[in-house]
């Protein structure tokens, strides 16, 4: 199974940082909302602000699993060397030592620990949302200027392209502007900031002497009861006369917009806060604080619900910002430009290529009605005894997710899996009808261009075959239509991911083992709504399945054989009936391994290992996390357990490197198991998702636990 590429980062960054908040977090008090929800205004397209940094940081230096990772030999190894690097007069970073030893750099890192240890925040205002709303309009007259394009024209192409890219750049600049964007790191004493400030200054100046047009650019001033150096810039810095050197078309209205277009940088300290902000101006300083405020937003209240939790951090999209964010619809009308592009390229018959064309079209258009409507959302995270918690809301809409009623399908994943991923969607015929009618307008098109391109030979055998192969396709379609549909009209389906399994030999090439090993097990399961359709619908599928294989063989006996699927054999359990096929003693694989699907009147189950089958068509609740918590509808529910996970993996770790026959340290063994002890820190990721009031809420939970005294 592969999770997204960013849960996979963010799953390795917390395994290193090992077990944060494994260890209480300190005495219990009342923690406000972020202080700088009261200075963003209420227009901000994004805000994230995380607080009581330095408590956490405490949190996780003094548990257990940190001290254990210092004492393993080879992290005092590597903290030897590098304080004896450090230490070293005469060193690479003897410079360095020295430069922070100064009092002024002291009082800098002293000032940066402090920035990072309370409240740090960032807030951008609408005009990023503009921003973006700008370059998707860009980015869809450039598709436009590249198909007109195709004709061949005097110029090179690659110049006419990027002249024809430039006009379009001009005509949009007119709304563009530099957005607003303010980092906060809150101070326990501004003090120092403002002597580092100072410093900036006269280094600032310093290096912009030789460079007066930007050193008059540098100042010093107040903003609103602030104290900030400033930085105005405009488009007259860029070096025209260089890129007119090497650009042959005309760019000079891009020019004359972007001279008149300006932006500031600012850094100072205002209302206990160091701020460094980016903008088209600094009016937004000025607006720190006054007005409406994003705190009294009604996306804003559900921080309310945790006023007496440890708040941790606070994040939230304004819905015009995710709505631009939202790049599937574009993505999607780019899929018809690209055939708009490239199918006049293929040789087709015009009508056929006008016949694709406008298939694409409508497919981009059914496509666009599953995508979900961005909406606002807010998170919110809280500390706890057992690490963290937190929960999200989204207001916008998900056409798919049926959150009306219990995901009972949770009762059918084993318990305490290593990974599950559940959820119902909503029942659609119409759904299926729409699939349908595209893969008979794919079989279409592969008829129209791919029989033509074929051998005088195949093309005779497809010819042979073609309408009793046609027959089925309708009997397959019909079968799935009347039976398979309303048969799985519950909605639920589940993933799961376990090792419970276990084998003294796997495979007969694998020398036998003293403990069994468990093996990784892969669970599909759906809810059934009628489990006698099922069986019929299997059934049928199966008979359709042989009158393919007859079909071919009838019309090629020679070299196509005549195969006769054998039934599966079938056993009953008190949890349902598991229907298998065993595998081929030739393959050596354990007797345990044996393609299988169990059904009981609710649910259906796929596997490899009809122990697998047996154990999910029974009904064991889950039994951490928020999911056990959860009382109610859900619409959805995700559980990963890194350390069931490291239980699964570590007997394999300790097998591999005995059958590799390296000659392993006992020292190097004790320090991967001590490794993999630490990792297992982290017990679950948990997550389920519900409608309340209208608003999609997310309840996460990241489970720590401390290694034991």
């Amino acid at each position: 199974m592969n999770f997204p590429r960013s849960f996979c980062y963010r799953l390795a960054a917390v395994v290193t940082c090992v077990c944060i908040a494994s260890s209480p977090l300190g005495t219990p008090t009342h923690a406000e909302e972020p202080a700088s929800l009261k200075l963003v205004p209420a227009d901000a397209a994004f805000y994230s602000a995380s607080t009581r940094l330095r408590e956490q940081y405490d949190a996780f230096i003094g548990s257990r699993a940190v001290a254990k990772l210092r004492e393993m030999p080879i992290v005092q190894m590597g903290l030897a060397l590098a304080q004896a690097q450090w230490n070293d007069p005469g060193g690479d970073l003897a410079p360095l030592k020295a430069m922070l030893e100064q009092p002024e750099n002291k009082q800098l890192a002293g000032l940066l620990m402090d920035a990072v240890s309370h409240e740090v925040f960032v807030y951008g205002d609408e005009g990023f949302a503009d921003l973006l709303g700008l370059m998707n309009e860009i980015n869809r007259a450039n598709q436009a200027a590249f198909r007109d394009l195709g004709a061949p024209g005097g110029s090179d192409p690659a110049e006419r392209i990027a002249a024809e890219m430039s006009k379009i750049f001009a005509q949009h600049l007119d709304k563009a502007k530099v957005p607003d964007i303010v980092i906060g790191f809150r101070l326990s004493d501004t003090e120092p900031a403002l002597a580092q400030l100072g410093r900036l200054e006269q280094l600032l100046g310093a290096v912009l002497a030789g460079q007066p047009e930007l050193k008059q650019r540098l100042s010093r001033k107040q903003i609103a009861g602030g104290d900030f150096l400033t930085m105005q810039l405009d488009g007259s810095l860029i070096p025209w006369e260089a890129i007119a050197e090497n650009v042959e078309f005309d760019f000079s209205e891009i020019r004359d917009k972007l001279n008149k277009m300006t932006a500031s940088v600012a850094i100072g300290v205002k209302d206990q806060y160091l701020i460094v902000s980016i903008g088209d101006n600094n009016d937004h300083l000025v607006a720190l604080g006054q007005g409406e405020l994003l705190a009294n937003r009604k996306e804003l209240a559900p921080l309310k619900q945790h006023a007496q939790q440890q708040i941790c951090a606070v994040t939230y999209v304004s819905e015009d910002f995710m709505k631009q964010a939202n790049s599937s619809a574009q993505q999607l009308d780019q899929l018809v430009g690209v055939a708009e592009m490239f199918l006049p390229l293929i040789d087709l018959d015009a009508a056929l290529q006008q016949q694709m064309l406008g298939d694409v079209r409508d497919l981009v258009a059914d496509l666009k009605e599953a995508i979900p409507t961005p909406g606002a959302a807010t998170s919110i995270a809280f500390t706890t005894a057992r690490g963290y918690e937190g929960y999200s809301y989204n207001w916008g809409e998900n056409k798919t997710l049926d959150a009306s009623q219990p995901l009972t399908i949770l009762d059918h994943v084993g318990g305490d899996p290593i990974l599950l991923f559940a959820g119902r969607r909503k029942y659609s015929p119409d759904t299926y009808e729409a699939i349908s009618k595209w893969i008979g307008r794919a079989i279409y098109y592969g008829e129209a261009i791919g029989v033509e391109r074929l051998g005088a030979k195949e093309r005779e055998f497809y010819q042979r075959v073609r309408d009793d192969l046609a027959l089925l396709v309708k009997q397959l379609d019909q079968v799935t239509r009347d039976k398979v549909v309303p048969a799985f009209r519950d909605g639920q389906v589940a993933v799961v991911l376990d090792a419970k399994v276990t084998s003294k030999q796997w495979h007969e090439m694998l020398p036998p083992t003293e403990e069994p090993l468990p093996m990784l097990e892969l669970g599909f399961v759906c809810g059934v709504s009628d489990a006698k359709l099922v069986k019929e619908a299997a059934a049928e599928y199966f008979q359709i399945v042989q009158k393919v294989i007859d079909t071919l063989h009838n019309a090629e006996p020679t070299t196509i054989p005549d195969l006769q699927l054998p039934p599966p054999d079938s056993r009953e359990f008190p949890e349902g009936t598991v229907y298998y096929y065993r595998l081929p003693q030739a393959l050596g694989l354990d007797k345990q391994i044996a393609p299988n699907a169990g059904l009981s009147k609710d649910t259906l189950v796929v596997a490899l290992v009809p122990k697998t089958t047996v154990r999910l068509l029974g009904s064991t609740p889950v039994q951490a996390g928020v999911i056990a918590k959860h009382q109610g509808a859900a619409g959805a529910a995700m559980q990963f357990s890194l350390s069931r996970l490291i239980d699964a993996v570590a007997p394999w770790v300790d097998y591999a490197i005995k059958m590799s026959g390296a000659d392993v340290d006992e020292a190097v063994l004790e320090q991967i198991h001590t490794g993999l002890e630490i990792a297992k820190c982290l017990r679950e990721i948990s997550t389920v998702t519900y409608q309340e009031d209208g608003v999609w809420v997310t309840h996460v939970e990241t489970h720590f636990e401390d290694l034991p005294e």
